[in-house]
């Protein structure tokens, strides 16, 4: 009997590793002889370094960036000098997780760090960025991170603006002083979230009041995000509503799109893909996946719904673990 465990990390607990471990040992204790192959996997949020560090052959480096908050911490990313590969986890910049519940500020919470971290990969000779979106503690729409890469927006009466908190006074987009070192990268969005840009459905209001924004909050997140949406509609003819998962962490995935011409990838299937996964030479007898929490979005493509979907094309059973359960509804 050979088992597969491949769990997606508890936010702010346990990491992928530590969960399969865990679950590791509860099988041994039951049965010592079982055959378990575990998998550090992850969907573009926390652990995406982790889960890419052995099939794309990955050095670890630090550097200082901003963090959510504008306070310095070392950030780590993943770099191949060989291969000009780096990968970069939005939730290692500018996550949820490290911010206390009470020092969450979303209005004023930036992404300036994501763009900071991206010149310091080109820097080191990446030319092929893959940005894992997940986790984040922001909802700027990208603008910190645009403005670390040289980005200017400014208001109707042609003011400069710098405050995150002021996004909902965009009236114009200037590209000019873009860092020319982006020029001849490409980016791969590793991402499973579908989100739109703004709206019910949108960064704001769908993943705002997990971030701390109360309701009034969440209505100025939005109206910022349709300012920035607007000035993009009107400068690069590019409507942001119409690309699937622009509302990834708070709007940096369609800054991406439009800024970076970043191509979206499944980050279960791309790690799935990479770490050779479909492909093992033994079949599986049993799977266990998982994540912190089991709800509604598990079931819109993460991680612990691949390996569901895996186990259920070759007829294994799967079972999913989660520190919480919320009410689910199955077709």
């Amino acid at each position: 009997m050979t088992i597969l465990v491949a769990m997606d990390s508890f936010k702010g607990s346990l990491s992928s590793f530590m969960a399969n471990q865990a679950v590791r040992e509860g099988i041994h204790l039951i049965d010592p002889s079982e055959h378990v192959h575990t998998a550090t996997v992850a969907d573009g949020g926390e652990g995406t370094i982790e889960a890419l560090r052995h099939p794309f052959q990955l050095r670890l480096d630090k550097y200082p960036v901003l963090n959510a908050l504008g306070s310095l911490k070392e950030a780590t990313y993943g770099f191949n000098l060989s291969t000009k590969i780096a990968v970069i986890e939005v939730a290692e910049v500018c996550g949820l997780p490290e911010i206390p519940v009470h020092l969450r500020d979303p209005i004023h919470a930036t992404t300036f760090g994501v763009g900071q971290l991206i010149l310091v990969a080109i820097a080191k000779g990446a030319t092929h960025l893959y940005i894992g979106l997940g986790g984040s503690a922001t909802t700027d729409g990208g603008f910190g991170m645009l403005r670390a890469l040289g980005v200017r927006f400014f208001d109707e009466s042609e003011e400069e603006i710098l405050d995150t908190g002021l996004l909902h006074h965009i009236h114009r987009i200037d590209e000019t002083d873009m860092h020319a070192s982006l020029e001849g990268c490409s980016f791969t969005i590793i991402c499973d979230v579908e989100n739109p840009f703004f709206g019910k459905e949108g960064a704001a209001h769908i993943y705002g009041p997990q971030k701390g924004a109360d309701g009034e909050e969440v209505q100025l997140l939005d109206v910022g995000l349709r300012c920035m949406a607007a000035s993009i509609l009107t400068s690069k003819q590019l409507d942001l509503q119409q690309i699937v998962g622009s509302g990834a962490a708070g709007g940096l995935g369609g800054a991406f799109a439009a800024f970076l011409d970043g191509k979206f990838v499944s980050g279960a299937g791309l790690i799935l893909e990479a770490n050779d996964i479909r492909k093992m030479d033994k079949p599986f007898t049993l799977m266990f996946s998982g994540e912190g929490k089991i709800d509604a979005q598990t079931l819109k493509g993460k991680l612990p719904m691949s390996i569901a979907r895996m186990g259920s094309a070759q007829g294994v059973p799967v079972i999913l673990l989660g520190e919480a359960l919320r009410s689910l509804q199955m077709n």
